[in-house]
């Protein structure tokens, strides 16, 4: 490869070759060595990387020679030329520091020739764990630094069957078996979870995620084993743009762990190096997971949600207009719509499709549609869902503007919306029925002016209405992107849909608390950079979408390689809200018993006309009923269910939840800790803590009536029970399909 060549490295290949570059300095003679320790082990840096000495409960990790670090230049007069600079060819200066040592770099060299970019990072002890920082000073014209790749932690020696790979994808993903040519794991069936790629130029197996979005909701992924493990983690306080890069190596059996940065850092200016913590510990998973709550706990907070909401049991998703103009719910009907709701025992109505344009289509304009009864009769229905002890939320996207049917793309949308690199508006194209038009949204750059206050109006709309709340669809969905707008405000190239986002609805929290502090605000998605000003998520990532009941027993069986692990964040931030999800207007049992196991709050959905047919006429669809739908709802599940049957046993859950509330809606859930039990792998049993009591649900997935032991160490027993049920023998088999709720007391 020639000089240039190298310089002008395209992104596409960085992301693939950033364990391994070629190295350049591999021969030279090793200069110094400087270790690091703790009561769990030895990190030691040299030329060849770092090595990690555990006492053997941990993994451990050996230097492998590869680049330890990289840094991505772009260039601003063309910002296809990018350069990649790593530690190969550059030796730093080693200085002592208080707690460890800092290696500097005056100057990167790449090829022989210089580039003005100094590099500190700073490897020290805090609070038991390795921990690196640093800086970047640019002081070259022209370019901007864009990614920072590292430190990487290289040649893990860890067999997932012994320390599984936790990933925080979603509620959290877990896998326990390691990709192979016979099993790549290249093709999950979880909706929103992470697979494995193969990368032939470097004979390697690769995974991606990006935060802040679904795909990673937290900072932090670990290889755990029963009794010990590896944290590592980003402790940003600034939430910024990153993505966790895993390689595994099947030749080496080895894994490498690194975070790739994204960051704006042009001539003249610094950029501050997020601390990485690489830390092993002994005990179980949920030491990592206490350990990056504990630092959360220093850089932000959690909304105060208002007591209505916490003690929401979940919503009706409702769209009343759809994208083709065909009406299921007119405003004068939501008296009807309060009570299907009511027999399920939702005590929340989320209204999408509610304005003039339907749904997914002339946004960003929603006014009340006078085809559905005006402005008059939509404040006065959501004005009587108040009355009866309910409560409502009004829809508005947080990113789309419609580009054809308003003159809001013409006069403003357009002008706001991301520029990508090539010159082009970025969009999404959403298409829903083919009777009718795809719809093609420019996706608003979320920090103009302009788009803050369209989006701070329709709360303040939604407010006066008589609504409880807004739900902006989207923004804890997608990643992060880069914008090369010159009129945004924001500098060329600028990382959006990170920070600028959770500044969106930050600003919008503080300013609607001003005027009603009981107004909530929504989105969809996940992701912990949002908790300070979300009150409520409606669930769209890995682990609230249900599993399947094959997905869900090749878990606790141990035959699948990888599976949700709602655990994860659930453990970590037990009193967020969120609902599953689930397209459709009904729920089996799984999807209930799943909500009320892991602590998370219940949805229906209903989207489409025969959707209103099955909840008011209990009319099981057939496929017919959707021949113009594209996405059609999981006709298997809807038409495997009794209507009544369901209906019934869902308000029975959620009638079992709210008596139970101080527990399974208020308690922190802790997951296996603090009791054992004795049962067959069919058998899911977690607990929850509120004050001096105990709430240990236990749920038989399988279809067999099973046997299970409790044993809870400095609790005495009180009492059983279950859905539909008031006296419950706890030591009777649990019928198959059902939970039991056993409250313990100290």
């Amino acid at each position: 490869m020639g000089k240039m060549e190298r310089r002008l490295m395209t992104f596409t290949l960085i992301a693939f070759n950033l364990f391994s570059f070629a190295s350049v300095a591999k021969d030279k003679k090793q200069t110094s060595s400087t270790v690091l320790q703790t009561t769990m082990g030895k990190l030691t840096y040299s030329t060849n990387g770092l090595q990690l000495e555990t006492n053997g409960k941990c993994p451990s990790s050996v230097a492998t020679g590869d680049a330890l670090w990289f840094v991505v230049l772009q260039n601003l007069s063309d910002n296809t030329k990018e350069v990649v600079i790593s530690d190969k060819e550059n030796v730093p200066e080693i200085d002592a520091t208080a707690n460890g040592f800092r290696l500097v770099y005056n100057q990167l060299v790449l090829d022989g020739k210089t580039w003005n970019v100094k590099v500190e990072l700073d490897f020290s002890v805090q609070d038991g764990a390795f921990q690196v920082s640093g800086t970047i000073h640019n002081q070259v014209n022209d370019w901007v630094v864009m990614k920072f790749i590292g430190p990487v932690l290289n040649g893990i020696n860890a067999n997932l069957s012994s320390f599984p790979l936790l990933m925080p994808c979603g509620l959290g993903q877990k896998f326990i078996k390691e990709p192979s040519a016979e099993n790549p794991i290249n093709k999950v069936t979880m909706k929103g979870a992470l697979a494995w790629k193969y990368n032939k130029a470097v004979s390697a197996y690769e995974m991606t995620a990006e935060y802040p979005c679904r795909f990673a909701t937290m900072q932090w992924c670990a290889m755990a084993g029963e009794n010990g493990g590896l944290y590592f983690a980003s402790h940003d306080k600034e939430f910024g743009s990153k993505q966790f890069r895993v390689r595994y190596q099947p030749e080496a059996k080895t894994f490498g762990l690194a975070f790739m940065h994204d960051l704006t850092c042009f001539a003249g200016q610094s950029w501050s190096i997020p601390p990485q913590i690489i830390m092993p510990y002994a005990g179980t998973w949920h030491k990592g997971a206490d350990y990056y709550r504990a630092w959360y706990n220093t850089a932000t907070w959690l909304q105060e949600v208002p007591v209505w909401a916490q003690n929401s049991s979940g919503w009706m998703l409702t769209i009343l207009k759809q994208q083709n103009d065909e009406i299921m719910w007119n405003y004068g009907d939501l008296a009807e719509l309060n009570r299907l709701s009511t027999e399920r025992g939702l005590d929340l109505i989320g209204l999408f499709g509610w304005t003039a344009g339907g749904h997914d289509r002339f946004y960003p304009y929603y006014d009340p549609d006078s085809a559905m009864g005006g402005r008059e009769a939509l404040v006065k229905a959501l004005s009587d869902i108040r009355k009866s002890g309910k409560r409502s939320i009004l829809y508005a996207n947080g990113q789309l503007i419609d580009q054809h049917g308003t003159d809001y793309w013409d006069k403003t949308g357009k002008s706001i919306t991301v520029l990508k690199k090539d010159g082009t508006l970025d969009y999404e194209k959403w298409h829903k029925y083919t009777d009718a038009p795809a719809r093609y949204h420019g996706l608003a750059c979320l920090g103009t002016g302009e788009w803050y206050q369209r989006m701070l109006s329709l709360a303040m709309q939604a407010n006066e209405l008589g609504a409880d709340g807004i739900l902006y669809d989207q923004l804890a969905v997608r990643p992060p992107k880069i914008c090369y707008s010159p009129d945004h405000g924001h500098s060329v190239p600028a990382i959006v849909y990170a920070k600028d986002r959770c500044r969106l609805l930050d600003c919008i929290t503080s300013y609607m608390k001003t005027i009603n502090p009981e107004f909530i605000v929504m989105t969809e998605g996940l992701c912990d950079a949002e908790l300070n000003s979300v009150y409520y998520f409606h669930g769209y990532e890995n682990g609230v979408y249900v599993p399947l009941q094959e997905e869900f027993s090749a878990r606790l069986d141990g035959t699948a390689p990888t599976f949700i692990f709602p655990e994860m964040f659930k453990y970590t931030f037990p009193e967020v809200l969120t609902t599953t999800r689930n397209p459709a207007p009904v729920n089996n049992r799984l999807i209930l018993n799943y909500a009320t196991v892991y602590g998370l709050r219940q949805e229906l959905e209903s989207r489409y006309a025969a959707d209103v047919r099955y909840l008011k006429e209990n009319r099981i669809p057939v496929l017919d009923d959707y021949s113009n739908v594209i996405s059609k709802p999981d006709l298997d599940l809807v038409r495997s269910e009794d209507p009544v049957a369901s209906r019934i046993y869902t308000r029975q859950v959620i009638d079992f939840q709210r008596e139970n509330f101080d527990l399974l809606w208020k308690g922190k859930f802790v997951d296996e800790k603090g009791f054992t039990i004795q049962a067959c792998t069919t058998i899911v049993a977690k607990a929850f803590v509120s004050g001096n009591r105990m709430g240990i649900v236990v749920w038989n997935t399988g279809s067999q009536d099973e046997q299970f032991t409790l044993k809870v160490p400095g609790y005495t027993f009180e009492y059983a029970t279950e859905p539909g049920k008031i006296n419950v023998n706890p030591y009777d088999k649990l019928p198959a399909e059902h939970i039991r709720l056993l409250i313990w007391k100290k």
